[in-house]
């Protein structure tokens, strides 16, 4: 068995949740044949969009068509998780923005046929069922699953489960702009990549006008042209944050500076939008500055100096902007650039030497960097070690769940959580074996072995952490520190990791891992510590399924963890669990 397929969670199921937390189960079923009489979407009775939450005969509409496509969802008009995932699917298979929402163009696209229904059956590239290498002549569900990742990166592929040449194009296109070798070769770290939502850290901004960028860059697209895109906007005067994802603040950055440059202000990057673009950052007239590059991507030398010339200098030049200078953006480091540096390292309380190096890089991005996996903020300067790792692991769960204290907290935690299209720890869902890919980090996750109430299973389409996935990317955002043993990652494989060291209940610490199962080889869940806490559950409080009914208000031993389908990650006081845990755990 694999890794993830070994991957345990306690309480997945909303159903034993429920029976274990003594709330009746009565009227939770819902009778199919009850469903509203369908609505046809297109009719003055439906919304113009219709979205998570609603429930009427445009629902049962919408699940019916989305069965034709091959999806298995009950129709009951109740547009919940099982529906909303569905959706996206759908989208993603048709090359539509992927937003969950059905609006004109995903009904069109429903009664229009452009869905994918023959192709066979999604499976997860990191599963058994696929090989280590999925290339080009391959046919079965696991190229359906790339192409339907490929989509959701800003690909425009028919999802028929041939891996052909437009198949082909699209994944070289995919690996240039998240800065992994093109060679078209689906590999491990292809499927991180894919799956991690966004471009790799350091992946350096790719040329729009180049052929490795699309024609028509829209809303959606997740690469490196949306990074040099982003960097290009900012230029001219825009403050985007630059993670390569075409969301929404992008979209509004572009129609507004089409606005300015007289340009049709459709959000669509073309031909017209790429030239007005360049115009102006380089030299002179319509010359080009160099692509933005990462400054901290190994394309970049540790410490940028003065007569410097490359993409890495229009990436500078761009921050500095960003920070009070008024610098031509040519990609030249010349006396314009390095006064402005100085300047900068000055009023930053750093040495003005004119040197761009790691502290200087790193309060460009706003105090944010990556160090060997883990993760410095607040004038840290490196990883957690040995006794410090568990006080910075529950530091940076308040820091990524509690409200921002600051907007450089903000700015920070969008770069840890904005790859993956979320604003606070608390945004993310629980994913069955979610957090489990090749690098520790939300994920899609599988649905081998699940048997929650809530179906069909949400975990492979839905990004998210499920408990032993949480406790495994926090502890390598604070440590960098992978508690995967052997490739299992989950809470058996966490349990024998060698930097857990058992203590008693009475020696935990914030930070601490906690287990429940049956014994030590066969743990059900894991949750990080956090001392005495006020705790308010609010996750989902009118889901019937959910166990806090009305939520739970608290003070007391509090966890942080990622509970069950339908839930997301989240405090809870200790004693809100029905079992005694089997274990108590410090990390050095």
């Amino acid at each position: 068995m694999t890794a993830r397929r070994k991957v345990r969670s306690r309480l997945w199921s909303p159903l034993v949740v429920l029976a274990l937390a003594g709330t009746a189960l009565t009227g939770l079923t819902v009778d199919a044949q009850a469903a509203p009489a369908p609505i046809n979407l297109n009719s003055a009775s439906c919304p113009a969009a219709i979205s998570q939450g609603e429930s009427d005969g445009c629902v049962a509409e919408l699940q019916r068509l989305l069965n034709l496509y091959g999806q298995s969802i009950t129709v009951d008009g109740v547009f919940g998780p099982g529906t909303y995932a569905g959706v996206r699917v759908f989208q993603s298979q048709s090359g539509i923005a992927v937003d969950g929402v059905v609006g004109p163009v995903t009904k069109n696209a429903l009664y229009n046929g452009s869905g994918s229904a023959g192709a066979p059956a999604r499976v997860d590239l990191a599963s058994a069922l696929c090989p280590v290498d999925v290339t080009v002549g391959e046919k079965d569900g696991c190229v359906t699953e790339l192409q339907d990742l490929l989509n959701q990166h800003g690909a425009t592929l028919t999802v028929d489960g041939d891996f052909g040449q437009a198949t082909l194009s699209a994944v070289k296109t995919f690996q240039s702009g998240a800065g992994l070798a093109a060679d078209g070769i689906v590999g491990p770290d292809t499927k991180t990549a894919l799956y991690r939502g966004g471009v790799s850290q350091g992946a350096s901004g790719a040329d729009l006008r180049s052929p490795s960028c699309p024609a028509l860059m829209r809303q959606g697209e997740i690469d490196g042209c949306v990074i040099t895109l982003q960097s290009l906007l900012n230029a001219h005067g825009q403050s985007l944050a630059v993670d390569g994802d075409f969301g929404a603040a992008t979209l509004e950055a572009v129609t507004s500076f089409q606005t300015s440059a007289g340009l049709s202000a459709d959000g669509t990057v073309g031909p017209s939008t790429k030239t007005a673009l360049y115009t102006g950052v380089g030299g002179s007239g319509t010359a080009a500055a160099p692509a933005p590059i990462n400054l901290t991507s190994s394309l970049c030398p540790t410490h940028i100096v003065q007569g410097e010339k490359d993409g890495c200098v229009t990436e500078l030049q761009s921050l500095l902007n960003h920070r009070g200078a008024q610098l031509t953006v040519d990609g030249d480091f010349g006396a314009a650039t390095l006064a402005a540096v100085t300047s900068f390292q000055a009023n930053a309380g750093l040495s003005a030497d004119g040197i761009v190096g790691p502290a200087t890089k790193t309060a460009l991005y706003g105090g944010t960097v990556v160090t060997g996996g883990c993760v410095l903020i607040d004038g840290e300067t490196g990883c957690a070690s040995g006794d410090a790792i568990a006080p910075r692991v529950a530091e940076y769960a308040h820091w990524l769940f509690d409200s921002p204290a600051s907007a450089a907290q903000t700015a920070d935690r969008a770069k840890v959580l904005g790859p993956y299209g979320f604003g606070s720890l608390h945004d993310i869902p629980y994913s069955w074996a979610g957090g489990h890919s090749g690098a520790p980090g939300p994920s899609k996750g599988s649905c081998w072995g699940y048997t929650g109430a809530i179906q069909p299973c949400p975990a492979d389409v839905t990004v998210g952490l499920d408990c032993s996935g949480l406790v495994r990317w926090m502890y390598m955002l604070a440590a960098g520190v992978d508690l995967s043993s052997g490739g299992d990652s989950s809470t058996n494989g966490e349990i024998v990791n060698s930097h857990l060291h058992a203590v008693s209940r009475s020696q935990l610490r914030p930070g601490d891992l906690i287990f429940w199962g049956s014994s030590l080889s066969d743990t059900q869940h894991v949750a990080i510590y956090l001392g005495d806490q006020n705790v308010v559950s609010a996750d989902n409080p009118s889901d019937p399924l959910h166990p806090y009914s009305p939520p739970r208000t608290g003070t007391g031993p509090a966890v942080m963890e990622a509970w069950f389908t339908g839930s997301h990650v989240e405090p809870h006081l200790l004693s809100w669990h029905s079992s005694t845990p089997i274990g108590y755990y410090h990390v050095t």
